[in-house]
């Protein structure tokens, strides 16, 4: 009888864990994180057409943006005039599958059925069919990427899920969600069907969302478009990146070091006991080892995928976020100083911070400036070949700022 259990459980393994494995978690050869230079995201739209599909467009419409949505063949004969709408108004259309069923609940024969019988729903009202098959929760089985490849379609999954399937969604927090995790290449996974009000929290919150989205140069795409600007990286440099966020994770929560508010994705402060060589700023004061301050990181990822010009709104909300934290947090009463250490000192000046030199030991100046400029060759889109070549301008820095001046330029919370 074990032989039959190992049999069991090697089918399990094959049939479904594997490729959820390799394909919802891993995202080996599926779109779910496109690195893109330029400030364009994408939304997309899950299970309709249905009851908020005409809401969403009109939204669409009216902030000038196009989405891609991934409709479900029976739904799209049901509502043939909204499939037709999206594509007459210049959205992109893909397969959601012709029912929405879990691939965890389908055979081989089952999954092949879902992916055929959607495209031809759709094709035969559009006249050609899906370029992306999206499979119901993202869920897969064996046959899911055979049965895409066949039908000539690719999956796509997304990057970033704000919960408007999750039931009582209030559309201004679902829109500040939106905004907050803003980054170029984005893909949104949104839904324009189904719930106890049709989604349609999700057409307000896109309303309250685009244009602040559009007023920080961010673009709303189709899924093609986006992929036009995709910048391609190594295997190798995705899984570099994927392991030094795991280490960037477990160091913040190690060195209680949070995120901040609306601008959580770009910013992080701890407070802690100050470990560095004395500092003397411009005022006077001078900063000596065990005084307690405010220790601020930038946000690694998000930075170097902006680029320095398209960062800028974002830093000029976080430093406006601080201003608000240490005056109503607690635990920064009776700070006085905040400080970081970068080799990317030179556009600290622009947001109120001072340069000191910090006379390090040497060794500790070399860790410190390694481990600094490791950080770089792995964020940055140059890489080690920036690292090469402007090794001598990526010497650490102390950037500090004081309290006084961060409420003085960025004004206390009204």
């Amino acid at each position: 009888m074990s032989w039959l259990l190992w049999v069991v459980a090697a089918v399990i393994a094959l049939y479904w864990g594997l490729p959820e494995l390799l394909w919802h978690y891993l995202h080996i050869g599926v779109v779910a994180t496109p690195r893109v230079a330029q400030d364009y995201i994408c939304l997309t739209f899950d299970d309709g057409p249905g009851e908020a599909t005409a809401a969403v467009l009109d939204v669409l419409r009216t902030h000038e943006a196009q989405a891609t949505f991934f409709v479900v063949g029976a739904h799209a004969a049901q509502r043939e005039g909204l499939l037709l709408r999206i594509h007459d108004e210049g959205h992109e259309v893909g397969s959601h599958g012709a029912r929405h069923r879990s691939a965890w609940w389908l055979g081989p024969w089952g999954m092949f059925t879902q992916v055929r019988r959607a495209r031809r729903e759709i094709a035969s009202r559009l006249g050609d069919g899906p370029r992306y098959f999206r499979p119901p929760w993202g869920q897969f089985n064996l046959c899911t990427a055979i049965a895409a490849a066949r039908a000539g379609e690719q999956i796509a999954l997304w990057s970033y899920d704000p919960g408007d399937w999750r039931p009582h969604q209030d559309p201004a927090a679902l829109a500040k969600r939106i905004v907050q995790n803003l980054r170029p290449g984005q893909i949104y996974l949104l839904h324009d069907a189904g719930g106890s009000d049709g989604r349609l929290h999700t057409a307000k919150a896109l309303e309250l969302a685009l244009p602040e989205i559009h007023q920080l140069g961010y673009h709303a795409v189709t899924l093609s478009e986006l992929l036009r600007h995709r910048e391609e990286l190594s295997f190798g440099r995705r899984v570099l990146q994927a392991v030094w966020g795991l280490w960037e994770s477990a160091f913040e929560r190690i060195n209680r070091i949070e995120r901040l508010g609306d601008v959580r994705s770009v910013l992080r402060l701890g407070r802690v006991t100050y470990r560095g060589v004395e500092a003397h700023l411009k005022d006077g004061r001078v900063i000596r080892p065990g005084e307690p301050v405010g220790e601020i990181h930038f946000r690694n990822p998000q930075l170097a995928a902006l680029g320095a010009m398209r960062a800028l709104p974002l830093v000029d909300r976080a430093m406006r976020e601080l201003a608000r934290v240490i005056v109503e947090d607690p635990r920064y009463q009776g700070i006085d100083v905040f400080f970081g250490i970068s080799v990317a000192f030179r556009g600290s000046r622009r947001f109120g911070f001072e340069v000191v030199d910090l006379e390090f030991p040497p060794m500790r100046k070399f860790i410190a400036g390694a481990y600094l400029r490791w950080v770089m060759a792995v964020y940055h889109p140059q890489g080690l070949e920036r690292l090469t070549h402007r090794r001598a301008e990526l010497e650490p820095k102390g950037i500090f700022i004081t309290r006084d001046a961060i409420l003085e330029r960025y004004g206390s919370p009204r």
